[in-house]
């Protein structure tokens, strides 16, 4: 039982270290950088943008309010099926292994590191993670997403991992075009040789020669 609370007080807790860790406290350090904003998901670059960016958001601010009412209420009244406590730690070492990856490609990213798709040109980044996938950050995200599924597995839970899956294979492909557009060959040399989110998988593919 001492277990079953220490992990539903721990959840709120590691909700907001991953919101103030890998969302806010970046983008206040870019304004300070740079002067500019890194949240652009506002932004009209393509139509659909604001459409993922506020699915996303939806998602943001249920699973915030899940971590609350797992720790206040607990897990019967929201439907989390009961499971054995090693799975649960397989969840808290996923989630601290996907906010590791989230932070260190963020930091490897730099100046180019976005919330959204900026109109403003960036660097196209290759290097350390970015030579093993093209989305480091969006596959730690997943990351984190699945240990909360491992700490309060439940169908409201799943369908919310489904539904970030979703959102992410959007935003990346949104991406991916505006990127095609901004660097062309460079790019779409680089994303034929390195995959979306897992290694080797979802290169694209250079369209053949005409003629």
């Amino acid at each position: 039982m001492d277990a079953l609370l220490s992990h539903r007080a721990a959840l709120p807790v590691a909700t907001l270290a991953f919101l103030l860790f890998a969302m806010v406290l970046p983008t206040l350090r870019h304004r300070r950088q740079s002067g500019g904003s890194a949240f652009v998901l506002h932004q009209r670059v393509n139509p659909f943008q604001r459409l993922v960016g506020a699915g996303m958001g939806l998602l943001v601010v249920g699973l915030t309010a899940w971590s609350a009412l797992y720790a206040t209420r607990g897990g019967e009244p929201l439907g989390v099926w009961p499971v054995p406590d090693a799975v649960r730690w397989a969840g808290w070492s996923l989630m601290g292994a996907g906010l590791g990856l989230v932070l260190l490609a963020q930091a490897q990213m730099g100046a180019s590191w976005r919330i959204g798709i900026d109109r403003e040109p960036t660097t196209l980044v290759t290097r350390g993670l970015f030579t093993v996938v093209r989305n480091p950050i969006f596959a730690g995200m997943l990351w984190v997403l699945t240990g909360v599924v491992l700490v309060t597995p439940s169908a409201w839970t799943v369908m919310a991992w489904f539904d970030a899956a979703l959102l992410v294979s959007l935003q990346a492909r949104l991406e991916e075009a505006h990127l095609l557009r901004l660097h062309g060959d460079s790019y779409l040399a680089y994303a034929s040789r390195v995959g979306r989110f897992w290694p080797g998988v979802g290169r694209l593919t250079p369209a053949p020669d005409a003629g």
